[in-house]
């Protein structure tokens, strides 16, 4: 599809040295500083130096300022799973009663849309969602994507669709191609074959060092033994990862139980696939020995609130990377991770319970996971980390401290909508207004179109 905006000529730009600040500065990882009166120096796409906003100024007189007025800089925040086309889904219901059994989904809305999306879809749907998440100081996604008959019944080249809003946006992605065997063996073929593909454009510079790539599962449900070794096979090779939907309902540890195995878990390990760039997402339903096998394997999970509480408290004390995503019809964090506090609360039956799980995962889960994908350090205020950073409109009415961190964020902090939005060193937000010659509401009304469209072919 062609640029509907812009913002090539700005990203083409000479960097130059970027001063931004002076605010309360917080860094996430696991020391997760809190720096007050304090800045961030820039240079081309890392950050160089942080510190006392007065010694930074007074060293940095010829660098580009970018005023923080106060408020709180903290790093662009990270989607460590999420599935941008499912923005044009906001209007689906699913007809019937609710299933809690994952099989019964394909004959639903849901894999219908999947099936629909064709090549402005696959765009469109991807660009809107990455808007609304830089707002809210969004800068990376781990997006999982399905388009199965994309063009010309075939997914092959649907991940340049998704790649190239992100490339427009100025956004970081890690992207996939989901694989299953719910259409056929072509089409199976074909989206091992669009991993592939887009795996060594990414290594080959596509993208400048903004895109990524892994490789999509579906479900172990939905894969063959002969499909799972064709994926192990190609991650042999690429070692890029696999990115899989795990123990989501019963019904997928039924399955897994039904052919000999102890959970979804343990057939993934069986073929070879938990590895230390596999990511686990949901995991609501793990026996211990499951759980024993992703922290040996050092595979990540990343938790989200559409199919259940996994129990994050559990799997953070055996020490295994958790990070948090969406999974569904929005890139804001805010909704997921708050209510991850309160399902923990809920599940472990005491007040205090996932208080401060929830913001390791916001903080340290989701920027190791990330960083696993891509050349620098990603998600961390620190030097040598890419410069994605995020200044918030928020002024804290108490101290902002480490000892008080956890409450302003769930509060009000991530409710916050970002000042300013900095990807791999280039202001894309500034002052709650997008860089570029974008039209935003243009672009919202051909997405109607196209979704609207969209409906009308699967209703």
């Amino acid at each position: 599809m062609p640029i509907a905006f812009d913002l090539i000529p700005y990203l083409a730009m000479k960097n130059n040295k970027l001063l931004i600040g002076p605010g309360t500065v917080v860094t996430f990882g696991k020391e997760n500083k809190i720096l007050q009166s304090s800045g961030i120096l820039v240079e081309d796409d890392e950050i160089k130096e942080i510190g006392e906003w007065k010694e930074l100024e007074e060293k940095n007189k010829s660098a580009m300022m970018l005023d923080a007025d106060g408020r709180v800089i903290m790093p662009g925040l990270i989607n460590a799973h999420t599935h941008l086309y499912n923005s044009f889904a906001r209007w689906i219901s699913m007809p019937g009663e609710d299933s809690n059994n994952l099989q019964n989904i394909p004959d639903k809305l849901q894999s219908k849309l999947e099936r629909a999306l064709q090549v402005e879809d696959c765009y469109l749907s991807a660009v809107v969602p990455i808007i609304q998440g830089l707002k809210k100081g969004v800068t990376t996604y781990i997006d999982h994507h399905c388009s199965p008959f994309y063009r010309d019944t075939t997914p092959l080249g649907c991940l340049d669709e998704v790649g190239q809003a992100v490339i427009d946006l100025g956004v970081r992605a890690c992207l996939c191609c989901e694989v299953s065997d719910r259409d056929g063996e072509m089409i199976t073929l074909s989206e091992i074959s669009e991993n592939e593909r887009f795996i060594e454009m990414t290594r080959s510079g596509h993208g400048g060092g903004r895109l990524s790539s892994m490789i999509g599962l579906h479900s172990q449900f939905t894969c063959s033994d002969e499909t799972l070794e064709a994926v192990r096979q190609l991650d042999s090779y690429e070692k890029a990862g696999i990115h899989v939907h795990c123990a989501e309902t019963l019904s997928d540890v039924e399955d897994a139980r039904s052919r000999g195995f102890e959970g979804a878990v343990a057939r993934l390990a069986e073929f070879n696939l938990l590895t230390e760039k596999t990511i686990l997402a949901n995991c609501v339903h793990l026996t211990e020995k499951e759980i024993e096998l992703i922290s040996n394997s050092s595979s990540a999970v990343v938790y989200q609130n559409a199919v259940g509480a996994a129990d994050i408290i559990k799997l953070m004390k055996k020490e295994i990377t958790v990070g948090v995503g969406t999974d569904e019809i929005s890139p804001n964090l805010l909704g997921d991770f708050k209510t991850s506090a309160g399902l923990q609360h809920h599940k472990k039956k005491y007040s205090h319970a996932g208080l401060s799980e929830p913001i390791k995962l916001l903080t340290e889960g989701n920027p190791a996971i990330a960083s696993r994908y891509f050349e620098k350090p990603v998600g961390m205020i620190e030097a040598g980390s890419y410069a994605d950073i995020a200044v918030m409109d928020y002024y804290p009415p108490t101290h902002l401290a480490k000892e008080s961190f956890d409450e302003h964020l769930l509060s009000e902090l991530l409710n916050s909508d970002a000042m300013h939005t900095i990807c791999h060193g280039k202001v894309i937000i500034k002052d709650k207004k997008l860089k570029g010659n974008f039209d935003e509401e243009a672009l919202s009304e051909l997405a109607k179109e196209h979704a609207e469209d969209l409906r009308q072919r699967i209703i």
